[in-house]
């Protein structure tokens, strides 16, 4: 059984969208938050949606429980700070918009995909060069770099 949560002026997911028709969150409307990823519905799109997530592959599913007569709990006067964000601005069109400023799992999984074609451009260019070198010295005989091998100051100051 999920519990259903009623949206106050005070609630950190006032103006978020509900997950199935988008409608911003308002107060005093009835939602209920997925066990499984999180995501706010309103409480009828969630019973309109067969008790369960309408989040593209979620399998969050359960039946709301009925509220009982306590009266709810006041919401705190003001959320609680989250570390490391900017407070929420307001768009023209008077939408929140949240921003951010951590890295997250896209953008770390980025940065390694543009490590790791760094790396295999690299080893690319070597391998490269090494078959170019190869076929320079030993199939056409083109004697344009000095071996390495034996070597001394002497005879490479020689050769310039």
């Amino acid at each position: 059984m999920l519990p259903p949560l009623i949206i106050t002026k005070q609630s950190p997911f006032l103006g978020e969208e509900c997950a199935l028709c988008k409608n911003p969150l308002a107060p005093g409307d009835e939602i209920v938050i997925c066990p499984e990823d999180s995501t706010r519905h309103h409480a009828h799109c969630w019973r309109a949606n067969g008790n369960k997530c309408a989040a593209y592959g979620c399998r969050g599913r359960g039946e709301i429980a009925v509220p009982e007569s306590t009266p709810p709990e006041p919401a705190p006067a003001q959320p609680p700070p989250i570390p490391d964000r900017q407070p929420p601005t307001t768009s023209a069109n008077g939408r929140i918009q949240h921003t951010a400023n951590r890295f997250g799992c896209g953008q770390g999984c980025l940065l390694i995909a543009i490590a790791i074609a760094i790396i295999f451009f690299s080893i690319g260019c070597f391998g490269l060069w090494a078959i170019a070198d190869y076929i320079m010295l030993e199939v056409l005989g083109w004697q344009y770099r000095v071996p390495e091998a034996g070597i001394i100051l002497p005879q490479l100051l020689l050769l310039i």
